[in-house]
């Protein structure tokens, strides 16, 4: 949230100066096609890992709670962080691992049960990193959809360019 207030405040400041609306347009532009091949990139890198580096494994959720860090008052969390910042803890050949994506926190009894599941165990170096179903439908539509994007945003600046 910081970061789009200081965006803001430079963009009005830049404007103040007397930049031009289509330039800092532009600029916007640039930033939101970075932003989507960065949330592309990612999504990619997950199929990856899901595809080449992981291992189905029976599991059985735990509980799902806030991450392991320390809840003290100079974290800055308010009461809406602390909301959004939920894990499913898996049970797996008797370790207790996280779900790498955080739990959604609408439909939660529909998503998460205490029945026995299978999840996806990826190693990367000395992590171990959970995919349980709901993660997967994550990835498999955030690659979509980013896909789209980049797709969107590449004709949209070849167009902007005059190339097409």
């Amino acid at each position: 949230m910081g970061f789009i207030i200081g965006a803001v405040v430079v963009f009005g400041l830049l404007y103040i100066l007397g930049v031009d609306i289509t330039t800092l347009l532009s600029i916007l532009q640039i930033l939101m096609t970075v932003l989507t091949c960065m949330c592309a990139l990612f999504f990619v890198f997950c199929d990856i890992l899901l595809i080449f580096a992981s291992k189905k494994h029976p599991a059985r959720l735990l509980e799902i709670e806030k991450d392991s860090a320390p809840e003290t008052e100079e974290n800055g969390e308010d009461e809406k962080t602390k909301m959004l910042s939920r894990f499913a803890f898996y049970e797996v050949q008797g370790e207790r691992l996280r779900n790498w994506f955080p739990a959604e926190s609408v439909m939660r009894k529909r998503i998460y049960s205490k029945r026995e599941c299978h999840v996806r165990i990826a190693r990367l170096g000395h992590k171990r990193l959970v995919f349980d179903r709901h993660s997967m439908v994550i990835v498999a539509a955030g690659t979509v959809l980013m896909g789209l994007g980049v797709v969107g945003m590449t004709l949209h600046w070849l167009f902007v360019l005059k190339v097409l």
